[in-house]
């Protein structure tokens, strides 16, 4: 294991990379390779606890020398209750690293069951647990494998890092779920007249411009452009548009085809 400065500016250096990308595949990818080199191991997972007849969902990455599609199902299905780590975070809620000798020491043996499913797998009994949490539906743990034993400073470098991986990992899911979250629509519909105004201000029309075209004042339409604007919970005409877009009230357009004067993202925010 690496000297706890190495080790330090090491995790520095991959939270800079990870809290710089945009995409949470890359990031995760990054957190994954960080992990499996910091904690010397071939095989790991990132598994919920405390999850009834298992572990829940795990997501496992690394080099697994035999992974069993038939076997693991089972495996995840009673890890919660038969894997030794696993049962003893969800039975003592322990938010501390650990490896699998110390909770078989602690009164979580390996049972017949688990060593059965760790030959079959491929894996080995020098395994290390390094929970994100262990209450609450937030709760889940990284596992590690590795091919030697994990000592004290092992762990103790697991806890010198936890913070940072719990931050990490956190960061990670909630750009996972700006990705995936489904936009919603207004939670009070665009009027007719609303709905005209904002196709109009996408074309780059100003506010005097759209007031000749549909034969009222400015005033009128800045009054429109406010309604619209708090429905669609923006603050300027391009997040209006950009808002418009994300509800399929407006046509997706290319990048740099708008018809905001001057064409430039910048003159984009001139105000009606």
């Amino acid at each position: 294991m690496e000297s706890s400065d190495r080790l330090r500016d090491r995790w520095l250096d991959t939270a800079a990379g990870i809290l710089q990308e945009s995409d949470p595949g890359i990031a995760r990818q990054q957190l994954h390779e960080a992990l499996l080199d910091s904690f010397r191991a071939f095989a790991a997972v990132r598994a919920p606890l405390a999850m009834n007849g298992g572990i829940g969902g795990p997501s496992i990455f690394g080099q697994y020398a035999a992974l069993d599609t038939s076997d693991w199902p089972l495996a995840v299905e009673r890890a919660g209750s038969d894997h030794p780590v696993f049962a003893y975070h969800n039975v003592t809620g322990d938010p501390m690293p650990v490896t699998l000798r110390q909770a078989a020491e602690r009164g979580w043996p390996v049972s017949d069951f688990a060593a059965s499913m760790i030959d079959r797998l491929g894996l080995s009994i020098h395994q290390l647990s390094l929970p994100l949490a262990t209450v609450g539906p937030e709760s889940a743990t990284y596992g590690f494998v590795s091919d030697g034993a994990y000592l004290e400073r092992d762990q103790e470098s697991a806890r010198s890092i936890q913070p940072i991986v719990r931050g990490l990992d956190a960061h990670i899911r909630m750009l996972e779920s700006l990705l995936t979250a489904p936009v919603s629509a207004p939670e009070h519909p665009l009027t007719a007249r609303e709905q005209l105004v904002l196709a109009l201000v996408a074309q780059g029309r100003t506010a005097n411009g759209i007031a000749a075209r549909l034969c009222v004042s400015p005033r009128t339409i800045h009054k429109h452009q406010e309604n619209l604007y708090r429905k669609l919970g923006a603050v300027d005409r391009l997040s209006a548009v950009l808002r418009a877009q994300e509800c399929g009230l407006l046509p997706q357009q290319p990048d740099g085809a708008y018809g905001f004067p001057g064409g430039h993202a910048g003159e984009m925010l001139e105000l009606l």
